[in-house]
């Protein structure tokens, strides 16, 4: 999260609002919603199914497929990669209608040089996948921060030189290396994956395109939802794309942390718990990272609802964006940032159901969310502008939560859980920002985080106790721990 945190402030300072870092977002843009909507739902539910085959077949048989995936998407994804270069305006046509002239021209290009990531990418999302599967949790993520440090001092070192290109060098260095890192890991844990690579069948990575067929509708549609949305923002004025990157960032960096341990740790814990029949720890190992995090959200919504201004200053107050860019930032951040507590509840039941075989139901309902999501920025971006965006996403995937729940097992357990869990971040949001609004008035953003911070703090273990939560419990065993003294 700091790697992610201090890239955008980098990009803040050295490009701001411009141009040229609007036509660097559509460019990227094209390549995440090509990746989603193709790999997005196989690379989600791999890991899921790779146990499955594991457990059920043997680690040889399981081992022959995935080779055979690595190869089917690889070959695929060359030629959609080759398609891009030779043919970008047809994919610029959807995600920027409102570019002409020199501008599409930038934005052609940078579809041409952002287009092969797509297939480095796509190899790294595989390799994590399947180490993953093993239980190796760390050297994949240690990996992401080694390059994520890299991705930094390229910014720095090149963003002077070369201006927006610096962007496409670090992220390409950062992809190389964590491949590089991830293939020396696959061979440390001796992991048959390489071998036999020519004896691949199409036949065998078969299961595992099923396993995701159900996914692919509600991809689809959310990366429709994504094209409608970069197109009406391309067409609100130069500026609002990044505009809307610069406040979600921060919502999405979260949320990305929490995705990957979701997929990282979550799902493969529990499809071995669902394979093994085990219903009781299956809800127990849910349950602990529901809770956990349910209270993670609560600080960063209560945060960003508070003293958003603070956060904005602090990381992108050096650059070239004057006050009222940074004001509107800020009132988009704090929207996000509710927005992505329906998200990660949508993603985490979304999660168990994968695990427990019931994905079906998570795509159904991941269909309805996003065509909603489309509707609503479609019917009120004239009325609410820019505000839409954050909008349409917490209404659309806080439907779709309310639909998914009467299809869980123990449902009314989890109801209660959320429930409470929900009244604690409202709760603990409007004391801080009653607060915040009445008492703190410091200039210095560095001061009112801080503040704001320890108040936080103060708040939360103070509503933990009250509420009775499982945290308290845990603090209070620590403590006791902590306290008890040391027999010699």
């Amino acid at each position: 999260m700091g790697i992610s945190v201090l890239t955008l402030s980098l990009s803040a300072k050295y490009f701001g609002v411009s141009i040229q870092r609007d036509v660097w977002l559509l460019a990227f843009n094209c390549i995440v919603v090509l990746d989603l909507a193709i790999w997005g739902p196989l690379n989600e539910t791999f890991r899921a199914k790779f146990i499955f085959f594991r457990e059920e077949n043997g680690e040889d048989e399981a081992l022959k497929r995935a080779r055979s995936v690595l190869i089917f998407t690889n070959v695929i994804t060359v030629v959609i990669v080759a398609f891009l270069i030779l043919m970008p305006e047809l994919l610029a046509g959807f995600i920027a209608p409102g570019l002409k002239g020199a501008e599409l021209a930038f934005l052609l290009f940078m579809i041409q040089v952002i287009a092969p990531s797509f297939l480095f990418n796509q190899i790294g999302q595989i390799l994590i996948s399947i180490l993953n599967a093993y239980n190796s949790i760390y050297i994949p993520e240690i990996s992401g921060f080694i390059s994520g440090i890299i991705n930094l001092a390229m910014i720095i070192l090149l963003a002077p030189v070369i201006g927006i290109y610096a962007l496409a060098c670090s992220y390409y260095l950062g992809l190389l290396l964590l491949i590089v890192l991830l293939v020396i890991q696959v061979k440390k844990m001796k992991i048959n994956l390489f071998s036999q690579m020519t004896a691949v069948k199409l036949s065998d990575a078969m299961p595992f395109v099923l396993f995701a067929l159900p996914f692919f509708l509600p991809y689809f549609a959310g990366q429709i939802a994504n094209i409608v949305e970069k197109s009406i923002a391309s067409t609100m004025g130069t500026g609002v794309v990044s505009v809307l990157d610069y406040a979600r960032k921060f919502s999405d960096i979260l949320l990305g942390v929490l995705s990957s341990v979701l997929t990282t740790i979550l799902v493969p814990a529990l499809s071995v718990r669902f394979a093994q029949k085990d219903h009781t720890g299956f809800f127990q190992e849910f349950r602990q990272m529901y809770q956990g995090g349910l209270l993670l959200l609560a600080g960063i919504t209560a945060m960003f609802t508070a003293c958003p201004g603070a956060f904005v200053a602090i990381l992108y107050g050096q650059g070239s964006i004057n006050t009222a860019t940074l004001t509107q930032i800020s009132t988009l951040t704090t929207l996000y940032s509710w927005s992505a507590v329906a998200v990660f509840l949508y993603a985490i039941i979304g999660m168990s159901l994968i695990a427990s075989k019931k994905g079906k139901i998570y795509a159904l309902y991941g269909i309805v969310a996003q065509l909603v999501m489309v509707a609503l920025n479609l019917l009120f971006y004239k009325k609410l502008g820019t505000y839409i965006f954050p909008l349409s996403l917490l209404a659309a995937h806080f439907m779709a939560v309310i639909l998914i729940f009467s299809h869980l097992p123990q449902r009314k357990s989890l109801a209660l859980i959320t429930l409470k869990y929900l009244l604690l971040l409202v709760l603990v949001t409007t004391l801080l920002y009653g607060i915040n609004v009445s008492f703190i008035k410091l200039s210095s953003p560095f001061l009112s985080l801080l503040a704001n911070g320890s108040l936080f703090l103060f708040l939360m273990l103070s509503l933990i106790f009250v509420f009775r939560l499982d945290e308290g419990l845990a603090l209070r065993r620590l403590y006791q721990t902590l306290a008890r003294p040391q027999i010699k």
